[in-house]
């Protein structure tokens, strides 16, 4: 069950790094952003595009930044389990 839902948390993450990548660059347009081009990349492969020319943007999530946020969502699930059960158990020790 463990397990499941830290594939779970992994997911979310993943949904959430797509609604950052579709609402970031009408935020920008709205904070006044006319010409911006982004692409970081990490060995060799695209983690996002995002560009802004005038009043026209494009954005996209690519494969390598939906798999580093599937793994970040599911680290966090195991770091805040981790952390929430050692904290249960210095309850009851004390």
């Amino acid at each position: 069950m463990k397990y499941l839902k830290s594939v779970f948390n992994g997911i979310c993450f993943m949904f959430l790094f797509i609604l950052v990548m579709l609402c970031a660059p009408i935020v920008m347009l709205l904070f006044g952003y006319t010409d911006f081009k982004q692409k970081p990349s990490l060995f060799g492969y695209n983690l996002y595009e995002i560009e802004i020319q005038g009043t026209n943007f494009y954005s996209s999530a690519n494969l390598l930044g939906l798999l580093f946020s599937f793994l970040i969502g599911v680290i966090i699930y195991f770091l805040f389990h981790a952390l929430f059960k050692q904290k249960k158990h210095q309850k009851f020790l004390a």
